[in-house]
């Protein structure tokens, strides 16, 4: 686990360093993407599963990853998740 975390993490800092290279709104969706991915991965736990919060970070979170298909960025969407893409609810 830790070891993910890890290589998530040095992915982050790679496609943050690189942000200046898309267009402003690119750099919006990828940043709010990071974000998402970072309050699923570190507060999500915390709370019960119940928690309306849960739910509206993971819609946010699959809406921006649509938002980020459409803006022709899901590769750096799958680095960003590490996975081969988030399941709809």
């Amino acid at each position: 686990m830790k070891r993910a975390s890890t290589a998530f993490n040095q992915m982050a800092r790679l496609l943050m360093n690189t942000l200046s290279s898309y267009s402003p709104i690119q750099q919006l969706t990828l940043t709010r993407y990071g974000r998402l991915k970072m309050l699923h991965r570190d507060v999500l736990p915390q709370l019960d599963p119940t928690d309306y919060r849960v739910k509206l970070t993971l819609k946010a979170l699959y809406s921006t990853y649509e938002d980020l298909r459409e803006l022709g960025l899901e590769n750096e969407a799958r680095l960003l998740l590490g996975e081969s893409g988030p399941t709809p609810e």
